[in-house]
């Protein structure tokens, strides 16, 4: 009996390209927000802590995928997702932000923020 199923190729061909479903997710976020009667990104007033609303952030990765990012200000929770080629949501991370927010200095390389805070003090530009 003969397979019935298409040729993986053709099965493939079917799905919507990446960026298809990247653009219909923000497509869904922007309609959201204009019936929500929230003003444009650009013009938001910064959200009260227990407002209820969301943060959403998309940006295309190199290799065909892409990154959102969802931050409830309210909780100081964030979360990040792929979404890889085919639409899967995969969650990569998620942390309780308050303590990352509460660290003075945290950089891995030079010049660290406290040595250009000195720089700006004794008036001599960065390095």
């Amino acid at each position: 009996m003969p397979d019935p199923s298409p040729p993986p190729s053709s099965r493939s061909a079917n799905r919507p390209p990446l960026g298809a479903i990247a653009a219909g997710f923000t497509a869904c976020v922007a309609a959201l927000l204009a019936v929500s009667g929230l003003p444009a990104s650009g013009q938001r007033p910064a959200i009260p802590a227990g407002s209820g609303q969301l943060v959403v952030s998309t940006s295309p990765l190199p290799d065909a995928r892409h990154l959102v990012v969802v931050v409830d200000p309210g909780t100081r929770h964030a979360a990040a997702y792929v979404v890889d080629a085919d639409g899967t949501l995969a969650l990569k991370s998620a942390r309780d932000l308050t303590w990352d927010l509460m660290v003075g200095e945290f950089n891995a390389q030079e010049p660290r923020p406290a040595a250009i805070r000195k720089l700006l003090e004794a008036g001599q530009p960065p390095r």
